[in-house]
């Protein structure tokens, strides 16, 4: 009896129910195990992206602030510096506002009505826009850093129109930044103004020459003068005098909107320092193949939005009616119209797919995607400097 025993207790082993209990713990603890690499895994694609999504809307938005702060710049203090239409506007004061505007101007904002709530909606002030439309900004700077030039002479004053030539009393220095290279027969867009109306037109220099007018002797620049952009003709009605009142400076007209890619079709903010023009004023509304005028800032960016306040203390979409100043010193009503600051929102999305996050529907008629969104408000310094200048007390604020 006692070997049968013994052989029985050597063939003993693990029973079915253990082994499935076995299998079972297993199973669960792989599982997690898998789980943690898998979201792990998502987290080192995911993190990546979101950090190169911030890092372009922060680029963007850097741009956007640095133009912005510049606006006016070089400009009469009264004068709106914020395009309102494409439209040129009907009589004297073609800054006026008209439909349909610049804002709602782009594809349907992917964020749809909860981007909208985001910008604190509903939208205030006269010529609001209730739609979930992109926006388009443009901005008017006279160059800063380039030199000025007063315009000595020109055959039948200075009203807009096409002009040549025109003297002026310096010569313009080759591979300086006004009508840059400032080689004979280069183009670029200057404003030309009298402190209290301006014009922006296509200038061409000319090869310098002597003029009675500016000097007996020395020879000074020269360029051609096309006719003014539809946007601004002498603003406020009139003719610029000639001379000695007329200033000229190198122009930059920035202007931003969401376009596709040139290359894939994602969305990307452009900009332009001519606007919607070359430098010889031909049309170049939107970004395309060859249109050298319009340069990529960040890629990723599908929405932009911008909102205006004067002296109104009223946020609007419109940047509102800017009365020219008719005579020194301004009047409060006048400094009041001027768009002291600018609220721009801009959203941005990571381009990579499926990345962690993305199924979670969003907002709007857009594809899913990880998204985010950075607001900022900022002042036009040549405006702060006006209102400060002209309201010592405060009271224009």
């Amino acid at each position: 009896m006692e070997p049968r025993r013994a052989s029985q207790k050597g063939e003993l082993g693990f029973s079915m129910i253990e082994l499935m209990v076995a299998m079972v713990v297993t199973l669960v603890v792989s599982g997690a195990i898998f789980g943690l690499l898998t979201v792990g895994g998502n987290a080192f694609r995911r993190e990546p992206e979101v950090a190169d999504r911030q890092q372009n809307i922060r680029i963007a938005m850097d741009a956007i602030s640095r133009d912005i702060g510049n606006a006016g710049g070089g400009m009469p203090l009264v004068s709106q510096v914020f395009t309102h239409t494409d439209d040129p506007l009907a009589g004297p004061n073609p800054t006026g506002n008209g439909a349909p505007y610049l804002n709602g101007q782009g594809p349907e904002g992917v964020l749809g009505a909860d981007g909208q709530a985001l910008r604190g909606s509903p939208p205030t002030g006269s010529g609001a826009d209730a739609s979930d439309d992109s926006d388009v900004l443009e901005i008017l700077i006279a160059e800063p850093t380039c030199p000025v030039f007063r315009v000595c002479a020109s055959p039948g004053g200075l009203t807009g129109a096409a002009a040549s030539p025109v003297a002026l009393a310096q010569q313009i220095p080759v591979g300086g930044c006004m009508l840059s290279p400032g080689t004979v027969n280069s183009w670029g867009l200057v404003v030309l103004t009298d402190s209290q109306r301006f014009t922006i037109q296509p200038a061409q220099v000319q090869p310098a020459a002597v003029n009675p007018a500016c000097s007996p002797t020395n020879p000074a620049g020269t360029v051609n003068l096309a006719a003014a952009l539809p946007e601004w003709p002498v603003a406020g009605g009139g003719a610029l005098p000639v001379p000695p009142n007329t200033l000229m400076y190198s122009m930059r007209v920035v202007r931003y909107m969401i376009a596709p890619d040139l290359m894939d079709t994602s969305p990307t903010l452009w900009r332009s320092e001519t606007g919607r023009y070359t430098t010889q004023g031909a049309a170049s509304a939107a970004p395309a193949i060859g249109a050298t005028n319009w340069q990529v800032i960040a890629r990723g960016i599908e929405d932009l939005q911008v909102e205006y306040l004067n002296g109104g203390n009223l946020w609007s979409n419109n940047p509102g009616i800017v009365a020219p100043c008719a005579a020194f010193p301004c009047t409060a009503p006048e400094y009041n119209t001027v768009v002291r600051r600018v609220r721009v929102t801009l959203s941005a999305r990571a381009l990579a797919p499926l990345l962690q996050g993305e199924t979670t529907p969003a907002g709007g008629s857009g594809p899913n995607a990880v998204r985010g969104q950075l607001v900022s408000v900022v002042s036009p310094r040549a405006a702060m400097v006006g209102l400060q200048s002209a309201a010592p007390t405060g009271s224009f604020y």
